[in-house]
């Protein structure tokens, strides 16, 4: 029986279409996995530890010496915190920054609520809106 041997092109042919199968297999993997991660990232909605509760107010003092803002944090966590603290930006009614408002307290209890009261470092009758910076903890 004689032996035949198979054209080089076909050969080409066969490995690049292996190569095309076995590509479109690992993106497809790769695409299935990444949209389940997806899914699930979505709908996974991160809570933030510490909230700052609706309901709180900004006012200059009785004298018009100092602008306090006051309110709540609300610890949502079961993890108790050493440290924490909030700080606000204050404008004036130009929307110009003037300077920053700052309560802390060194603790908070897990699910705790702590009723802060921060002091603005600019003219207290000069702020006409604040706007939460940000609340720290360790």
């Amino acid at each position: 029986m004689k032996n035949k041997k198979m054209p080089k092109w076909a050969i080409v042919v066969i490995v690049i279409i292996v190569i095309v199968v076995v590509g479109s297999i690992s993106d497809g993997n790769s695409n299935s996995n990444n949209s389940q991660t997806s899914k699930k990232t979505n709908t996974v909605t991160k809570q933030e530890p510490l909230v700052l509760e609706d309901g709180h107010t900004g006012a200059p003092d009785e004298y018009g010496m100092a602008y306090y803002i006051e309110g709540y944090i609300k610890n949502t966590t079961d993890k108790e915190f050493s440290y924490v603290q909030v700080e606000f930006i204050s404008y004036d009614s130009e929307g110009n920054t003037l300077g920053t408002c700052l309560d802390n307290n060194s603790g908070l209890e897990a699910n705790g609520r702590w009723k802060f009261k921060a002091i603005c470092t600019s003219d207290a009758d000069k702020i006409a809106s604040y706007k939460l910076k940000e609340i720290t903890k360790y």
